[in-house]
């Protein structure tokens, strides 16, 4: 039951001049001997009792005061949050301020923190309680240890009694969440907010453990999925093998994709040519690696595209011709992102002429993608940019005709661009997930909906992005896991992360240790295919806090890491002589190769694809062949699992592979071979355990399903 704010008004202004309490005065005696911090004054009340009777809180919760033992306070509220919310503020927790604060006050937030059964996920807000505009706003998660955090924090103006609202958004999921020991310390303009504590436990995220089992079991998953076998065979005219024939294996390029947003300005030939920009996109090391793909910031948006925010579009597509005249690959961001202000102002002008908004969308897509230059130079496309916050276009189409939702004009927009650019792949990018740390409910929710009904309605949907904009607490990497996982095992879709970069709240060496963590769990999981930088260098970045460059192009620590990463120890460089059988054998990060072989009569070098195992012979004849080592294990993806009316069938390599399926007593009740790589089986032999098993070329794998 929600407590009155206006009602307890007096009696805040009662209490706020009575003797503050002991946990207040423990409060203030830690800070001043352990910081060496001046007294301050309360924002809030200076007792505990006084606080808990002039909170509030909203929502699907049910919320009450019970004592606390053992911990600095005395009192605490417990809040148990009854059901996930469509945004996180959908239910929470809050209390007003009872003294004015002065503009540029710095101020320090402190508070106890612990959530039942080990789980939690809050959003802790300081905001102007008329506006709503955030003074701090820190998602992270809570153990079920009581933990202090102290937050510091300067006004941006001035706040008079109950100007200001601190508290908690809870409606992240269902979870159970005690408060204690909030208060806020006043210390005007003696102190500067960089003077003040900050403890916020934020490089304790989940997995930050040197020891930590995932570690283990994401560097078996790298080695499985990411490396393959190759074999370089030397002989002579006759096909005799030649032994002791000296072969270097050199790595060129990865497969995955490892690559940074751009700005088109900064290219030769357009208007803030910057030469070190290009030089450190090409060689990040100063071995000659750099990035193999990339995506333009903001000058292919579609108002961006039509208003040249960035450059002309001349000026894009050169942008685009220098990229890809340097082997560079290039993802297009993004085509349509549904909210008026992300759409030129002509949409929201029409948003009651349905023929409009679509002739527009679709002249659009078409201009785009045919315009000099950058026709066939883009891989990818975000179809749609974060549709399930963005939600102003399906809303202007719902109930129009054709458009009882507003949603439908979404699979319109997907072929559309399969017709004019069919050879594009197309992806459905969003932040709700990773960025949020948010595993389930609400916006995570509805991702996945959207998702499902694109391919519903028979949209070839080729990947899933995740923007990952991490936050001042990092997103646990087993939430980064569970996420991707789910979304595999769901969609049977390739997942990439779109949108990398950290909060300034992160510091340089935690940047460094999270950035190593999160791309180790990436690039160890089987859905993705790539990692993309929101910006490398701090001059070229939204918020100035790129991963890679400083300002002055010094290397900063998650550069190092990422570098020592990518460039070090998933690269493989490796030389040595052929064997008794004219062999040389390596197991290599899959890319691209230059293999160079002295046979003691002539140097021959060429480049190759690893990306199954291969066989590669050389013949002091000349001729040269290639073959994938024969009756490879096809690597079989089944989903949704469980599943319920049509099982989607991937399995990897040529077709012809024979598709079967036995129920729980071993019976034969579905088989067929397959014509292309994937298959869809529908569900019509009943419900319960059933054993799926694909079999090419005497190779045997089976998998497990539960149809519902």
């Amino acid at each position: 039951m929600n407590r009155s704010i206006s009602i307890l008004a007096l009696l805040l202004v009662s209490l706020a001049g009575k003797a503050q309490d002991a946990y207040h005065t423990a409060l203030q005696n830690y800070l001043q001997t352990e910081y060496g911090l001046p007294a301050g004054s309360w924002a809030l009340n200076n007792t505990e009792a006084a606080n808990l009777n002039s909170d509030f809180w909203w929502g699907d919760i049910n919320a009450g005061n019970q004592p606390a033992s053992g911990q600095p306070f005395s009192q605490k509220i417990r809040i148990a949050v009854n059901n996930s919310g469509n945004n996180q503020w959908d239910a929470g927790y809050g209390i007003q301020n009872v003294r004015a604060i002065s503009s540029g006050s710095a101020c320090l937030l402190a508070i106890w923190l612990r959530a039942e059964n080990n789980e939690g996920q809050v959003s802790l807000f300081v905001q102007n309680s008329s506006t709503y505009e955030n003074e701090a706003y820190l998602t992270f998660s809570l153990s079920g240890q009581w933990t202090q955090y102290l937050i510091p924090f300067d006004a941006n103006r001035n706040y008079s009694a109950a100007g200001l609202t601190i508290g908690l958004h809870l409606a992240w999921k269902p979870q159970t969440v005690e408060i204690g020991g909030l208060a806020v310390l006043d210390y005007g303009t003696a102190l500067t907010v960089d003077e003040l504590p900050n403890q916020t436990h934020n490089d304790q995220y989940g997995g930050w453990e040197p020891d930590a089992p995932w570690r283990a079991e994401a560097a078996q998953r790298i080695e499985q999925i990411r490396k393959a076998n190759l074999t370089v065979r030397v002989e002579n005219a006759n096909g005799v093998p030649i032994p002791g024939a000296a072969v270097t294996v050199e790595m060129l390029e990865h497969d995955f994709a490892f690559g940074s947003a751009v700005v088109s300005r900064l290219f030769a030939g357009n208007h803030s040519h910057n030469p070190t920009y290009e030089a450190k996109l090409l060689d990040l090391d100063g071995r000659g690696h750099g990035f193999n793909w990339v995506v333009f910031e903001n000058a292919l948006k579609w108002p961006g595209w039509e208003q040249n925010w960035i450059t002309p579009k001349p000026q894009t597509a050169n942008a685009v011709q220098w990229l890809r005249n340097h082997g560079i690959r290039i993802r297009g961001h993004n085509l349509v992102w549904p909210g008026w202000s992300n759409m030129p102002p002509d949409i929201q002008a029409n948003q009651n002429d349905p023929e409009y908004i679509k002739n527009r969308i679709f002249d659009h897509i078409e201009e785009i993608t045919s315009y000099p230059g950058i026709a066939g130079n883009i891989d990818e496309w975000d179809v749609l940019n974060e549709i399930t916050t963005n939600r102003d276009l399906e809303y202007a189409l719902q109930g129009q005709p054709g458009y009882p939702t507003g949603r439908e004009i979404y699979p319109e927009i997907f072929q559309k661009l399969a017709e004019v650019d069919p050879n594009t792949k197309t992806y459905l990018n969003d932040y709700v997930t990773i960025s949020q740390a948010n595993t389930g409910g609400g916006l995570y929710d509805l991702k996945k909906q959207f998702a499902q009904e694109l391919i519903d309605a028979g949209v070839q949907l080729d990947g899933i992005g995740f923007q990952g904009h991490i936050g001042g607490f990092p997103t646990s990497i087993y939430a980064v896991y569970d996420i991707l996982e789910d979304f595999y095992n769901t969609f049977g879709t390739t997942a990439k992360i779109t949108e990398y970069d950290t909060n300034e709240a992160v510091d340089d060496e935690l940047a460094a240790t999270y950035l190593r963590d999160f791309l180790t769990m990436v690039f160890s999981h089987p859905s993705t295919d790539g990692f993309m930088m929101w910006g490398f260098w701090d001059g070229a970045h939204w918020h100035s806090n790129a991963p890679m460059f400083y300002q002055n192009w010094t290397l900063k620590p998650a550069g190092e890491a990422f570098i020592d990463l990518v460039f070090n120890q998933w690269w493989t460089e490796q030389s040595g002589l052929t064997n008794a059988n004219g062999e040389f054998h390596l197991r290599g990060f899959k890319g691209t190769y230059k293999v160079t072989i002295d046979n003691g009569n002539e140097v021959w070098s060429d480049t190759l694809e690893l990306r199954n195992d291969m066989l590669v012979i050389r013949s002091e004849n000349g001729v040269v062949t290639g073959s994938t080592v024969p009756a490879a294990v096809p690597v079989v993806r089944v989903f949704p699992n469980p599943a319920h009316d049509v099982l989607h069938l991937q399995v990897s390599g040529q077709s012809g592979a024979q598709a079967s399926v036995y129920d729980s007593t071993g019976r034969l009740v579905f088989r067929k071979t397959m014509t292309a790589p994937a298959m869809d089986i529908p569900l019509q032999f009943g419900k319960g355990i059933f054993l799926v098993v694909v079999e090419r070329e005497g190779q045997r794998t089976a998998r497990t399903v539960v149809i519902q």
